[in-house]
């Protein structure tokens, strides 16, 4: 399904806008997943989640993310909450993809979700790194999201951080993810703090579950 069907489905109050919109939601609602990456394996990663039976959980996760309504977007918080609640989407497309059959489990009282494939006894806490020029500000993030996975994650056979990238909608290519002198020592950080923690981990762009740019686990 087209990724503005789905957020028409899943949020259908937020009226869809094209370019220009402050709402992340309501700009998606008018994009096409044609040239688009993100926007492509976004879609799939819903898609997946409906055909494991778990498309309510993520629907609820996202109204309490971003309300029903059309948001302002930024300074507000509730895009970023959104994108929080989509990539825990895309750690359980992957995780079904790569592991075997997938199920949320709550994390810290279900402020957050965690992914389990029981047939391997794993477990994935999805994170997501939001948005800083600052490459220093992103180090410190994968080290807050290493050390915040370890204490969610339960004993498994196997532990991983699965970390997205942040969205950027008409610039992604200019991020992390794509841009080699931004991407590199992310990836080098990420495998310094996981390892640290013992953990595997998946590095991803935004939303390209499919198609990591790096993992280990």
């Amino acid at each position: 399904m087209e990724v503005g069907d789905w957020f028409q489905r899943l949020l259908p109050k937020v009226e869809a806008y094209g370019r220009g919109s402050d709402c992340l939601v309501a700009t998606l609602k008018a994009r096409t997943a044609a040239h688009n990456p993100p926007l492509y394996w976004l879609g799939r990663a819903l898609d997946a989640v409906e055909a494991g039976g778990a498309l309510d959980r993520v629907r609820a996760r996202l109204l309490a993310a971003h309300g029903a309504g059309t948001c302002a977007g930024p300074p507000g918080d509730e895009d970023q909450r959104a994108q929080d609640a989509l990539t825990e989407a895309c750690a359980y497309a992957w995780a079904g993809e790569y592991l075997g059959p997938p199920q949320f489990v709550e994390a810290d009282g279900g402020e957050r979700l965690l992914v389990h494939v029981p047939s391997v006894d794993a477990y994935l806490a999805p994170r997501r790194l939001r948005p800083d020029r600052q490459i220093e500000a992103l180090l410190r993030q994968i080290q807050k999201h290493a050390e915040g996975a370890a204490a969610d994650l339960p004993e498994g056979r196997a532990r991983i951080l699965y970390l997205n990238v942040n969205l950027v909608l008409d610039f992604y290519a200019q991020e992390v993810g794509y841009r080699l002198e931004r991407t590199e020592p992310v990836g080098t950080w990420l495998k310094h703090h996981a390892a640290e923690q013992r953990l595997g981990w998946v590095l991803t762009r935004p939303f390209e579950w499919g198609v990591p740019i790096e993992a280990w686990y």
